[in-house]
């Protein structure tokens, strides 16, 4: 009957690897989120801290939309809806729109 170390030598190899790809991934992630907010603020948005989340959220949303056929338009429309009584102007919509889906959306 082979030894049980076999399986440890085994297994433990394959947990650091998923450990690996799981940080970098997360990692890649973080990047691609912090270079996000970096071009939303260079168009000129601006937000209070605490709502970064919020943002991304609404980023990846956007995606959403487009993976469910959504046009550009209807979502711009959408989230003018949203943002226009907060005074976000129909231009800087289409702006986010197009950052969203260049980031986030293949």
């Amino acid at each position: 009957m082979p030894s049980s170390r076999w399986l440890a030598r085994l297994t433990a190899p394959l947990i650091v690897g998923a450990a690996l790809v799981t940080t970098a991934s997360v990692a890649a992630a973080d990047t691609v989120d912090t270079n996000f907010l970096a071009q939303m603020r260079a168009l000129g948005f601006t937000w209070p801290p605490n709502e970064d989340g919020d943002i991304l959220f609404m980023a990846h949303h956007i995606c959403a939309d487009r993976w469910n056929g959504w046009s550009s338009q209807q979502i711009a429309d959408d989230v003018h809806n949203t943002l226009g009584p907060r005074g976000i102007n129909f231009g800087d919509v289409t702006s986010m729109v197009n950052l969203a889906v260049s980031t986030y959306c293949p």
